[in-house]
């Protein structure tokens, strides 16, 4: 009976621990987000932001070197673009030549229970509860630009917020 009682305590009690984390989450601004993939494998970590932007993000995989992903804003789409390059030649690059080493460019799309799917927040506004990277599995998964260190698994394309990095 007493058994019973704690197991009941603690299923009331687990939704209040969770609603807390989320809300402690939701105070971090959304350039020290760090996320984790809903495959619980890979994270993205902010890094960065200036000028009223996010600059880039880091991609880290186990066993993986970490990889950046670059955030421009389109204007003409108003939404972040996420652009990854991989080996790409060093100085000045021709837009040949980013071409031929951009493993990934797509949106990046912020998801939660309040607004669904929308853009990205900007610098100094609460942390997405999750982001939506479309293509990003297909262009990683066996990319041989990694020279096989890549990602062993395919990736996942949904990141959920797990930390801030204050």
């Amino acid at each position: 009976m007493a058994i019973a009682r704690k197991a009941a305590g603690l299923m009331l009690s687990l939704p209040l621990a969770v609603g807390a984390a989320t809300v402690a989450m939701a105070a971090c601004p959304q350039e020290l987000a760090v996320y984790r993939g809903t495959d619980g494998i890979g994270d993205l970590e902010f890094t960065g932001g200036g000028a009223g932007m996010h600059s880039e993000m880091r991609l880290l995989y186990p066993g993986v070197e970490p990889v950046t992903i670059y955030l421009s804003h389109d204007d003409r789409l108003d939404r972040a673009i996420a652009m990854l390059p991989l080996n790409c030649p060093e100085g000045d690059v021709t837009g040949e030549e980013l071409a031929a080493c951009l493993v990934y460019q797509g949106p990046v799309y912020k998801i939660d229970r309040e607004s669904g799917v929308a853009g990205l927040p900007g610098t100094g506004t609460d942390a997405a509860e999750s982001l939506l990277l479309p293509g990003l599995a297909s262009a990683l998964w066996d990319n041989p630009q990694f020279d096989g260190a890549g990602p062993t698994e395919r990736p996942a394309e949904v990141f959920e917020i797990s930390g801030c990095q204050e």
